[in-house]
């Protein structure tokens, strides 16, 4: 991975704490891994670097939503049933 791809993705990792989530697009994936499929080793690289970053709870896990296009990123703690709300 290149250095500018790395700082990148580490800015939206870093995004989880700030904003609780974060979004990713395929394409940018493909291109930060230099991967034409994304395998359980990209998965995995990114929930070390998620364990690089978030030290604060190490309970709290890293969440994730296929969307179209790519997949968000949150912390599993701050999910709410919005049921819950009414």
């Amino acid at each position: 991975m290149l250095k500018r791809h790395e700082d990148i993705l580490m800015t939206r990792l870093e995004e989880i704490s700030t904003k609780q989530v974060t979004q990713i697009a395929w394409n940018e994936l493909y291109l930060w891994y230099g991967v034409q499929k994304i395998a359980v080793k990209t998965y995995r690289d990114l929930l070390d670097r998620w364990h690089s970053v978030w030290t604060d709870d190490e309970d709290d896990e890293l969440g994730f939503i296929d969307v179209p296009g790519g997949i968000c990123l949150f912390r599993k703690k701050t999910v709410g049933n919005l049921a819950d709300r009414c």
